[in-house]
């Protein structure tokens, strides 16, 4: 019971972790990239009518980027809430199997 405890936890520090280390720019710097070398020239180089403008996805603002968080979090969560309802329902059922509650024949 211990092992299925540990599991969950692990799985659940994965999940919330996964996005923050996305973000920083950590699977960058283990690739051997640098994000914000890659930025700065980007800003240094001045933009010509010609050259197509790269879009580069990203929140306007901390109160957006804080949102998509609160977001994934919220999902997550609900994700998690529904998975327990959902074992505690089998277990429900489970029981109700062993005691024979449904069965044809009645003792």
């Amino acid at each position: 019971m211990m092992r299925g405890k540990m599991t969950f936890l692990f799985l659940l520090l994965a999940c919330f972790l996964t996005p923050f280390l996305l973000n920083s720019g950590f699977c960058q710097q283990a690739a051997g990239e640098d994000p914000r070398s890659a930025q700065e020239k980007q800003a240094a180089a001045p933009q010509t009518q010609a050259e197509e403008e790269k879009i580069i996805p990203s929140p306007k603002n901390i109160k957006e980027g804080t949102a998509i968080y609160v977001f994934v979090v919220w999902m997550w969560l609900s994700i998690f809430v529904l998975v327990y309802i959902l074992r505690l329902k089998i277990k429900e059922v489970d029981r109700l199997y062993k005691i024979k509650f449904f069965s044809t024949k009645k003792n």
